[in-house]
């Protein structure tokens, strides 16, 4: 019995030393999430593909969903001051991170580079990726980088005019007036990939909606009257075309009469 004993220890310790040669997983507490920059700061200190050195920690609020199927497998925090898109790689985010709750984000470590005029992190991605950013794609790697704050408040998006919107306010979710869709006899989407409707101002501004034709609502008609539409700025080449700005909407309800 006791030679089976000390044959069990030594086991376990052989045991213990082939787990020290994997990364431990660093689990952070609320404290250590501390806020200690704005998303201003980022967007004016980054931008080129890169990755974060730095101890930097920022906060905002949930502003996108992925219930309607419209974004897919990220979320967008806006704090105020900028926006930052997060790379979760994971589906049914609006369950884990509803509009509205505020989360805490350490950027250390992290890749970082702007697509569309939005700010994105995730992680490093591999010497033979083309990408700048990587996919997390799974919940306990997110939980290393992401706090959930117990903080969650309704959403109010910056209202603008087409000509006051700037490549600075990417991200941010916006609410623009006065929308009258190009071709209100098509559908949001309907296609097989993401579709790009125009819509203009009385005084002939444009801007383009995205859509998913993963979207629920991708078949729904277009609205036939002007509209004011909500959702997530960007700015980016459409079909080939030089560049213009683009809402990002979360669902159906983006629109209103």
């Amino acid at each position: 019995m006791k030679r089976l004993i000390i044959f069990v220890l030594l086991m376990l310790v052989m045991v213990g030393c082939d787990y020290d040669r994997f990364d431990p997983i660093t689990e952070f507490a609320e404290p250590d999430f501390v806020p200690n920059a704005d998303l201003y700061d980022i967007r004016h200190s980054f931008g080129a593909a890169t990755v974060i050195p730095e101890n930097i920690i920022v906060k905002g609020r949930v502003v996108s969903s992925d219930r309607a199927g419209n974004f897919y497998r990220t979320l967008v925090i806006d704090d105020g001051t900028s926006a930052l898109e997060l790379m979760l790689g994971m589906d049914y985010l609006y369950h884990t991170y509803p509009v509205g709750v505020t989360l805490t984000v350490r950027l250390q470590g992290l890749a970082i580079d702007e697509y569309n005029g939005v700010l994105r992190v995730g992680l490093r991605p591999d010497m033979w990726d083309y990408r700048s950013t990587a996919y997390m794609s799974h919940q306990a790697i997110a939980d290393r980088y992401i706090y959930r704050t117990t903080s969650v408040a309704d959403v109010a998006p910056a209202t603008f005019k087409i000509d006051k919107l700037t490549p600075r306010m990417c991200g941010r979710l916006v609410k623009v007036e006065g929308l009258l869709a190009d071709e209100p006899d098509k559908t949001w989407s309907g296609g097989r990939y993401d579709i790009y409707r125009k819509f203009r101002t009385a005084q002939g501004d444009s801007i383009y909606v995205e859509t998913s034709s993963y979207a629920l609502y991708a078949d729904q008609p277009l609205p036939k009257e002007h509209v004011s539409i909500t959702g997530v700025l960007y700015y980016g080449a459409v079909a080939g075309s030089a560049k213009a700005f683009i809402i990002k909407m979360n669902d159906e309800t983006s629109v209103t009469y």
